[in-house]
């Protein structure tokens, strides 16, 4: 079941495809990519016709889908660890528990949790994670974890726009902020969507270079 709510078929077939069109530097589906965490300026703002998600992983597009987007610092989540880790509010004076709270009583569930409870453990498991990505100053990939899946899958995600830098697309903010608050330098990301004309300038080399 989780391999067909993640899209894996697709992506097999956009593998295959993409090897086809690509050659050997085309991107996998929900592969690892290593990204300069302080390079990311912008999340993707999911404007126009073209939506990109994390299902879309390894997709190779054209078109100006990648000029949708937003600067980072307005992503409520970011802000949220920014104030949290850097300037030293609780979670509750940031607001994202309230800001989770009004998302849960819209959705009913966001983001695994159903109550003001399960908002307080998840930031409770996020100050964890931060003092063990402070310790070992690194991200570890996905696929390194017991609660791995496919490659990457899961990972901060990102689509890389036609100059090569990428965006966050919406998932990983916690750790995305984490790395750039502790300055870290190479993260592992899932790859998300690629422009076409970044893909043949050869940005693949970079993207899988972990240091």
């Amino acid at each position: 079941m989780r391999m067909i709510e993640a899209g894996v078929p697709r992506k097999a077939l956009r593998d295959l495809k993409n090897r086809v069109l690509y050659g050997r530097d085309a991107p996998l589906s929900d592969e690892c990519v290593w990204i300069d965490p302080r390079e990311i300026t912008g999340i993707y703002a999911r404007g126009g016709k073209t939506v990109f998600r994390r299902r879309h992983s390894g997709t190779v597009a054209d078109g100006d889908w990648d000029l949708s987007w937003r600067p980072i610092d307005e992503a409520k989540k970011i802000a949220a660890c920014n104030r949290h880790f850097v300037q030293g509010e609780s979670w509750e004076e940031t607001g994202i528990i309230d800001e989770m709270m009004a998302r849960i009583a819209r959705a009913g569930v966001f983001d695994g949790c159903r109550t003001r409870e399960d908002v307080h453990r998840r930031y409770e498991r996020i100050d964890r994670m931060y003092e063990e990505i402070a310790r070992v100053r690194r991200l570890e990939p996905v696929i390194s974890r017991p609660e791995r899946f496919r490659r990457e899958h899961g990972g901060v995600l990102v689509h890389i726009d036609r100059t090569g830098r990428p965006m966050l697309a919406g998932n990983g903010n916690h750790r995305l902020a984490i790395a750039r608050i502790l300055g870290l330098e190479r993260i592992p990301a899932q790859i998300g969507a690629i422009h076409r004309q970044a893909l043949e300038a050869g940005v693949m080399t970079d993207l899988r270079r972990p240091a």
